[in-house]
């Protein structure tokens, strides 16, 4: 049954606001915060930047909010709008009045949060869950994309996941201590470790129960929809993705994609690589800015 996203109790709520200001806190660059009335709720955006072309819009990992991104938004801002936001139905300065069922209701929430903020087209890039989330977008509304970008897209995005990742995962998540959190994060993203506000800040996460759906395997069908320029990063080392597996349905069924492996880096890709991930980002969004969708 569909719910609505909530903290477990007010304690956990003040906690996790206290934390999440915390790493608020980092941003390094010039910003102002929106808030966005949707049919699904309130939901809360950070704009940074400055520029004439189609902005970008960054969905984060799964139970991310719009701050995990405080250590690449200097570059991306540069020369373009960057929106930031928070995901309905997650951890985050949203506010959830509505359930989310089903990937035409996620499509749906974005193509109303870009008509508050008054943007036509977007450059649309998630990471992990998050570009699940933002390919539920574009399967539904190619019309609002100038691209869509996936980076390390979650297990579920292309294929089902294997059994032994599901059961990683749901240990992790039994009775979560930080020495747990630790290592399954040492394991999902072995170059890159959460400084201690961060950290703070995914313990706090685990008091909130999620209200938007977990991802699914596109269709064949789903994927032959996303008429947007599409761009797909994989790390060679991922434990998420078995990659070939994953990829070859973005390649046979997604009409105009490029699909990159980089070596030596796994789900931390973005995090672990930005010198190569971000230019490459950014050079992919220029060459489409007046694709129209």
């Amino acid at each position: 049954m569909p719910k609505i996203g909530r903290f477990t109790n007010e304690e956990a709520k003040a906690t996790f606001l206290r934390t999440y200001d915390a790493v608020a806190a980092k941003w390094p660059v010039p910003s102002t915060r929106i808030d966005v009335e949707t049919s699904f709720g309130k939901t809360r955006v950070r704009r940074s930047g400055n520029g004439a072309g189609a902005p970008i819009v960054l969905l984060p990992g799964i139970g991310g909010n719009g701050q995990v991104w405080w250590r690449f938004i200097a570059e991306l801002s540069r020369e373009r709008v960057v929106y930031t936001p928070d995901v309905i139905g997650w951890a985050g300065h949203c506010v959830q009045t509505a359930p989310v069922r089903d990937t035409e209701d996620i499509a749906s929430w974005i193509a109303q949060m870009l008509d508050g903020l008054g943007v036509d087209r977007a450059h649309l890039a998630g990471n992990s869950l998050g570009a699940w989330l933002a390919g539920a977008v574009a399967v539904h509304r190619s019309d609002r994309l100038a691209s869509l970008t996936m980076f390390e897209p979650s297990a579920g995005t292309f294929v089902k996941p294997r059994v032994g990742l599901l059961l990683k995962i749901l240990k992790a998540g039994m009775r979560p201590t930080p020495e747990r959190m630790r290592k399954f994060n040492k394991w999902a993203m072995p170059g890159f470790e959460l400084d201690d506000e961060e950290f703070a800040l995914a313990l706090a996460t685990l008091k909130f129960r999620p209200g938007m759906p977990w991802d699914r395997p596109f269709t064949a069908e789903q994927l032959a929809a996303i008429t947007a320029p599409t761009l797909v990063f994989f790390g060679a080392e991922t434990v998420v993705n078995d990659i070939e597996r994953a990829a070859a349905p973005a390649r046979e069924h997604i009409p105009s994609v490029t699909v990159e492996i980089y070596p030596g880096v796994g789900h931390d890709l973005l995090w672990s690589n930005p010198e190569q991930i971000i230019p490459r980002y950014l050079d992919f969004t220029d060459k489409h800015d007046h694709i129209q969708a």
